[in-house]
């Protein structure tokens, strides 16, 4: 009999232990879910934020663009203006 009783401690505590770790896997699957899903917004924020960049180095370069052209377009202005700056006389 004392052996028995022996066993079936020895056996309880394997259940309770088996008990415990499958309650461990389970908080620590939840957890790695977590993470995974937090990984997936992470990403999606960076593909977005690269996007983002992207479009507004776009608009950057374009503007750039027009503000040269718009400078030398009034470089040359300038340039006229000074050609033809002698003093013009009007009869009255």
């Amino acid at each position: 009999m004392l052996m028995c009783s022996s066993i079936q401690k020895a056996l309880f505590d394997e259940e309770d232990r088996a008990k415990k770790l499958q309650q461990t896997v389970t908080v620590l699957e939840k957890r790695n879910k977590q993470l995974r899903d937090r990984i997936k917004k992470v990403k999606r924020s960076l593909r977005q934020a690269k996007k983002n960049a992207r479009h507004v180095e776009l608009i950057n370069r374009k503007l750039s663009e027009k503000l040269s052209a718009a400078g030398s377009q009034i470089h040359h202005a300038n340039s006229l203006k000074q050609t033809n700056s002698h003093t013009t006389y009007l009869k009255v």
